[in-house]
């Protein structure tokens, strides 16, 4: 079901896709779904949750095929223009579920937060490895530029990700060389 859910709320935006639609691609009934979740804010959030995994361990295992730990960090965009190629018509999921459900409360909110606080502390640990003085700050800048390509994506379109992704990889390898301490 959360697999569903992820899918076709990333797919369709959360606004005009109904509990209906998610338990249609799951194949189960809506009562089954309610069952499991009480509400189709809880159903967004266990979507993203979902989706959250399966981003952790694609991420970690591409990432960790870079045997350079200090090309590590700058692999994360290369990541990205994968990602992006493949399946990120619409963006980031989680910034796209905070701004189409301002209303959720915190339960959307919180997994947004959960996401890029995940990705934060990830970035700057692939910069403590890598060398990089004030690897917190610089993992902040990387972490900024990621967003943007979603920002980028959801205004322009599609279309717009390959420029933007080739603009934030040149930006991140200049912050990640002025990041390397002279030797």
């Amino acid at each position: 079901m959360t697999a569903a859910a992820d899918t076709v709320f990333y797919e369709n935006g959360i606004g005009s896709t109904s509990v209906d639609a998610v338990a249609e691609a799951a194949g189960v009934s809506k009562p089954t779904l309610y069952a499991h979740f009480p509400t189709k804010f809880a159903v967004v959030a266990a979507g993203l949750r979902h989706r959250h995994a399966a981003l952790m361990a694609e991420l970690e295992s591409w990432v960790g095929r870079e045997e350079d730990p200090r090309r590590r960090p700058l692999a994360v965009f290369s990541w990205l223009e994968d990602r992006y190629a493949a399946r990120g018509k619409r963006g980031c999921a989680f910034l796209n579920a905070a701004v189409e459900a301002p209303d959720a409360g915190d339960t959307i909110r919180t997994v947004a937060q959960e996401e890029k606080t995940w990705l934060l502390t990830f970035l700057s640990r692939l910069c403590v490895e890598a060398g990089c003085e004030s690897a917190q700050s610089l993992a902040s800048q990387l972490l900024l530029l990621i967003d943007g390509v979603a920002g980028r994506v959801v205004v322009y379109g599609p279309g717009a990700a390959p420029r933007a992704i080739t603009e934030a990889t040149h930006a991140a390898a200049a912050l990640i060389a002025a990041s390397v301490p002279a030797t």
